[in-house]
């Protein structure tokens, strides 16, 4: 039985280098839902461990040709996914330590000129940046921070799977991070209430 199985996984991952989309199927049907409780259980935060497993599958397809796979697919998955979720707290716990850091905004500014002209300069970037998404990508980012709808209703207003309102919130979100800068994406937290 064990020979069996080694020898249909030997077989999935030939057929998934081989670019075969069923395969990929397959693989992401048969674990998503084991990797998707692992992380849940270590990260307490659904979306998240929903993010990270996906995540790690869009990897295992965009290098499908180039995988090496020692051992059982199960043991690399569950060894990936651990990696990636070790990750994600290392740098949400950086991410708390940075704000921590950072000074307490009053709501008595006394360079309230000088603020406000900040305010609207970041506001003209990232309106310069959001203005080079596609439609359907800034619409859903508007959706999300603006009016502050969840992926689950944005799905639902635009006719969307949430696994594609997720995947244009990262596309939204990495173009901001790539063109701000980390101290703007800084200011962007305080500012445009990003995250």
């Amino acid at each position: 039985m064990y020979n069996k199985q080694k020898i249909e996984e030997r077989d999935l991952l030939q057929e998934l280098k081989n670019g075969n989309s069923l395969a990929f199927q397959k693989l992401y049907n048969t674990y998503f839902a084991l990797l998707y409780l692992h992380a849940t259980n270590k990260l307490h935060d659904r979306e998240a461990a929903k993010d990270i497993v996906h995540d790690l599958f869009a990897s295992i397809w965009q290098n499908r040709y180039t995988l090496a796979i020692q051992g059982e697919i199960s043991a690399y998955l569950h060894s990936a996914i651990r990696y990636r979720v070790i990750d994600h707290i290392a740098k949400e716990q950086s991410k708390t330590k940075y704000l921590a850091s950072l000074p307490p905004i009053t709501t008595h500014h006394t360079g309230g000129t000088d603020h406000s002209l900040r305010e609207k300069l970041l506001q003209e970037q990232i309106d310069r940046v959001l203005n080079k998404l596609s439609p359907r990508v800034r619409e859903v980012f508007e959706l999300s921070r603006e009016h502050y709808l969840s992926h689950k209703d944005i799905a639902k207003r635009l006719n969307l799977s949430e696994h594609s309102v997720r995947s244009y919130m990262k596309e939204a979100l990495r173009l901001l991070r790539s063109k701000l800068g980390s101290l703007l994406w800084v200011s962007l937290l305080f500012f445009c209430k990003i995250f």
